[in-house]
């Protein structure tokens, strides 16, 4: 039996196939996190339904056919000159039944902060991300990137960000250099473009032996290097990146925190999720902590510190905003 996100999609591809003969199909990058999380056995109880799916199918030009590019706002594809912030979480709520995951969350970010969610397993840090990205559409409150909406802007928001989910998922039966040229074409660069922007990432990442073999044969911390490159592979204004080095040996995390403070020094904004606090003290400016679903306290280490000794660690304001450890 097919999962369910394959039975739900195959009779619109069919249909789209039909329609528009000079173009070929593909499914936005939340769809396979969202759909597939769906194709589980659900335990969110009686009644639950799986989300209808059926306007993330967007169509792309086939293989030299070139479509004239949707105009996005004000904001190009790599910069963020506007007055505002760049990001802007107001009153952000979660809720899955009685269950509240995250609660009246609200955030701004400036054009080229490097900043770091914290907080402890399930405090709420992948489903706010979830909802920057538009895989899932809030409960109430709103986010926006770049002045565009999350949820009914995300084909744009998509141009603007770069996103690495803390599990990547990728088809098995693909190389890994074939799914490095699909996602620059869907970004609409010429197989030399895509090889310009990814030889040096490849390299430094240590991905450039692997790249003709299939993503089955990936280990965990081969899918994350894959995926930080076709995250990066467009040079967007933002990074979205869910606990970044998970998965990750300490010689490519070195490399990685180099990366972020390369694209934070060329105007670019990184913004990720960690409970691994002694990262987010060396690497971030500012910081925000999360717990339970709302927002504990947002600002530097010495605003963080205000209501303790001077000379506390992050480690320290950490427990004192969730709980001491045994809580």
């Amino acid at each position: 039996m097919l999962p369910a996100g394959q039975l739900l999609f195959r009779p619109r591809i069919e249909w789209q196939r039909r329609q528009k003969n000079h173009c070929s199909r593909a499914v936005d990058a939340s769809f396979n996190e969202g759909a597939g999380r769906w194709d589980l056995p659900s335990s969110r109880g009686a009644g639950t339904t799986a989300p209808d799916y059926a306007d993330r199918l967007e169509i792309y030009p086939a293989a030299g056919v070139r479509l004239p590019a949707p105009a996005l706002a004000t904001t190009s594809m790599n910069s963020f000159g506007g007055a505002g912030p760049l990001v802007e979480i107001e009153n952000l709520s979660k809720r899955y039944g009685d269950f509240e995951a995250v609660s009246q969350f609200s955030l701004t970010l400036k054009a080229g902060e490097l900043f770091a969610l914290l907080g402890p397993n399930g405090a709420g840090k992948t489903t706010t991300i979830r909802m920057l990205m538009g895989i899932l559409q809030p409960t109430t409150g709103s986010a926006r990137i770049g002045g565009l909406d999350c949820f009914s802007d995300r084909v744009e928001v998509m141009r603007l960000v770069g996103y690495l989910p803390d599990e990547p998922v990728f088809y098995d039966y693909l190389r890994g250099g074939e799914i490095i040229r699909f996602v620059g074409e869907m970004h609409g660069f010429t197989k030399a473009e895509i090889a310009l922007r990814t030889g040096g990432l490849l390299e430094r990442l240590e991905l450039d032996d692997a790249v003709n073999e299939f993503a089955v044969n990936y280990s965990k911390g081969m899918k994350k290097k894959l995926a930080l490159i076709c995250a990066m592979l467009h040079d967007p204004a933002l990074l979205i990146l869910d606990e970044p080095t998970n998965g990750l040996d300490p010689f490519t995390t070195r490399t990685l925190h180099a990366i972020m403070r390369e694209k934070v020094a060329a105007g670019r904004t990184v913004f990720f999720s960690t409970h691994l606090l002694d990262q987010a003290e060396r690497l971030c400016s500012r910081m925000a902590v999360i717990h339970r679903g709302r927002l504990a306290a947002v600002g530097s280490l010495e605003e963080l510190r205000a209501n303790l000794p001077p000379e506390s660690s992050l480690e320290e304001v950490f427990f004192a905003l969730t709980g001491t450890p045994n809580d």
